[in-house]
């Protein structure tokens, strides 16, 4: 049987990205193994550019630089998304934004007569409506947002398939009139994600004491992750007692802005954009606690990775990121992403003793729930669907 095409289009995708990059290079590894898949992707880049990773070829098309957002590019140049994919010659498109590239994508699929399936990475409905509510007031933000949601409903209505992370993903696109979703979880390589042994040392190479607990944000350093109450969570928790410490791992167009209220708060210090698993996750296995103050999360990547690693994860209740806390006892949630709300509930998860059997027993849970092989499966069993939905289409 002739291996499925794939081509993946994807504009959030920069040397600086956090989910949407991960999942795609994930999904790479994984067809690595895969002799039934042949896998392309299309991203901006700073220059036209084909890399090989396993047996995936990663096309980057030239692309401007996004005002506003570091590391990432506007993906516009509509001939060259389209020579790629007429090389190419999926069998299926996957859409990863609601941005210009989509349309490019989708209208080639229709041409096609291919089908087009898009992941729902980011609760856009929800991260637009409070920064138009921000800048514009409430009577604006209301009817910018009647068009906005207008229009991603008229996208994803449209496509084959809509992926969606969590239950919490699939009503969002429900009051968008989506009804063709589809739940897929992602996952985490457990084989890299796990508690580490050399967690002491870690901690030492960090310079946290062993009379520190070590508090750790790994993301992007976006306004729209919340990343800057964590300071006054800092404050707050410091004032309570605690000994804690502070890692920011990322980059973003708040580094700046961050690097500043570190320099004059020894308890909190910046660490750069971290490429390597393997030290990602050492940075989860040394920590005490990961906290996650997003707000319009679809899944929680980190919180996942976190766990994996034996780490506790304080998440904001109605983020998006609770579903990944699951079945966790005790949870730690915050009421809201407030700097009084984190710091409440980092304090009650640094007030409870963990012995290092319940890091591994975290490990597990996470084990059953969101191994990434699932994902993967799931997604190729769902591409070859709609592959064979189409052809029945045709030759009725």
């Amino acid at each position: 049987m002739p291996a499925i095409r794939i081509c993946d289009v994807i504009q959030f995708h920069s040397p600086l990205s956090g989910g949407i990059k991960r999942y795609v290079t994930d999904k790479a590894r994984f067809f690595e193994t895969r002799r039934d898949v042949d896998h392309c992707v299309i991203v901006p880049g700073a220059e036209d550019r084909l890399e090989i990773l396993g047996r995936s070829r990663f096309y980057a098309v030239r692309s401007l630089p996004m005002v506003g957002a570091v590391g990432y590019r506007l993906l516009l140049s509509r001939w060259k998304i389209l020579n790629i994919l007429r090389q190419e010659k999926p069998h299926i498109v996957e859409i990863g934004d609601p941005y210009y590239s989509a349309w490019v994508a989708l209208q080639y699929a229709e041409g096609m007569g291919i089908p087009a399936v898009a992941y729902y990475h980011s609760d856009f409905p929800r991260a637009l409506d409070r920064t138009l509510k921000k800048f514009l007031g409430p009577t604006t933000a209301r009817l910018m947002s009647f068009y906005i949601h207008g229009y991603l409903g008229a996208l994803y209505r449209r496509m084959d398939a809509v992926i969606a992370a969590s239950w919490r993903g699939r009503e969002a696109l429900r009051r968008l009139g989506v009804r063709n979703v589809r739940v897929i979880p992602l996952g985490v390589d457990l084989g890299v994600f796990r508690p580490r042994k050399e967690r002491d040392e870690i901690r030492r190479h960090l310079g946290v004491c062993a009379t520190e607990q070590l508090i750790l944000y790994v993301g992007r350093l976006a306004r729209e992750k919340n990343v800057t109450r964590l300071v006054p969570m800092m404050d707050r928790l410091i004032r309570q007692g605690f000994p804690v410490v502070l890692i920011i791992v990322g980059d973003g167009e708040l580094r700046k802005k961050l690097h500043r209220a570190a320099s004059r708060r020894p308890y909190i210090r910046m660490l750069p954009y971290c490429r390597s698993m393997e030290t990602l996750a050492g940075l989860y296995s040394a920590a005490d606690l990961c906290v996650y103050p997003g707000m319009s999360e679809t899944f929680g990547y980190v919180a996942v990775e976190a766990q994996a690693c034996g780490t506790r994860v304080v998440v904001v209740d109605g983020g998006g990121a609770e579903e990944t806390v699951a079945g966790e006892e005790p949870s730690f949630r915050a009421r809201s992403s407030s700097a009084d709300d984190l710091a409440h509930a980092a304090a009650e998860a640094l007030s409870v003793r963990e012995p290092e059997e319940m890091r591994w027993a975290r490990h597990q849970r996470i084990a059953r729930l969101f191994p990434w092989h699932r994902t993967f499966e799931q997604l190729v069993a769902l591409y070859g669907e709609m592959i064979e939905n189409r052809r029945m289409r045709h030759a009725a």
